[in-house]
């Protein structure tokens, strides 16, 4: 292993040689190959994150109630609650819109599975399965869009102050 890698001046070896293993994920692959544009990769991420959310919503929490040392300022949590408020909005239109492709769209963005391995577990040609991608990467992009459009900041805060 030193052979292999004892030419590198950051690291040790055993670093160099788990980097070396590691495999890219399907999105990383797809952008990496020029088949997913900057725009069609960062929209599968906010996919990705829009669903972690809503999951860890429902998964068993605990609490600490030591201190926390880094806080957000005063204010930060408005704007991270709207952008909560859009992406969940988002993914349920976009859900309802996709209809059962969107199984094979989280299997690609979420659950890191490749585009050809998705494709046959759905009984379709990679190359639907590629354009059912791209679509709904961009039918995110258009749920997304008209959320941000109809639900405004002054919104929010009107509904939170009828909570409170």
């Amino acid at each position: 292993m030193l052979d292999k890698f004892g030419h590198k001046n950051a690291g040790t070896p055993e670093t160099h040689l788990a980097h070396a293993k590691r495999r890219a994920g399907a999105i990383a692959r797809l952008h990496a190959s020029g088949y997913l544009n900057d725009d069609e990769a960062a929209w599968a991420e906010e996919i990705a994150a829009a669903v972690e959310r809503i999951m860890a919503d429902i998964a068993v929490r605990t609490a600490n109630l030591g201190d926390r040392v880094d806080s957000i300022r005063h204010g930060h949590d408005f704007y991270e609650a709207l952008g909560a408020v859009w992406s969940e909005m988002a993914y349920s239109r976009w859900r309802v819109q996709m209809g059962p492709n969107a199984a094979l769209v989280l299997d690609v963005v979420v659950h890191d599975i490749g585009i050809a391995r998705a494709a046959a577990s759905h009984a379709m040609h990679v190359r639907r399965a590629r354009r059912l991608l791209t679509d709904g990467l961009n039918l995110w992009a258009a749920c997304h869009r008209s959320v941000r459009n109809e639900v405004t900041p002054a919104d929010l805060a009107a509904a939170q102050a009828a909570i409170l």
